[in-house]
């Protein structure tokens, strides 16, 4: 799997845990998307980048958080 479908599927996972209409719903279904839509984590947060402030840290946050599960994971 790559990581950029890991990401995508862990955050879906967030997404469909959070309360409907929440930050965090939003910002894990952003991530999801972004990670599922391009072929880098590079090309993801790029797009990420383009969002508002206020979601755009929450998503980049998370995708951090993210990225850090998935390297410990792997060593």
């Amino acid at each position: 799997m790559t990581v950029n479908a890991a990401m995508a599927g862990r955050a879906y996972l967030i997404a469909e845990q959070a309360r409907p209409g929440t930050l965090a719903r939003r910002a894990a279904g952003s991530v999801s998307i972004a990670y599922a839509t391009t072929r880098t984590p590079d090309h993801a947060r790029q797009i990420l980048a383009s969002l508002g402030a206020e979601l755009r840290q929450e998503c980049l946050d998370l995708a951090d958080q993210l990225t850090t599960q998935i390297q410990e994971e792997g060593s």
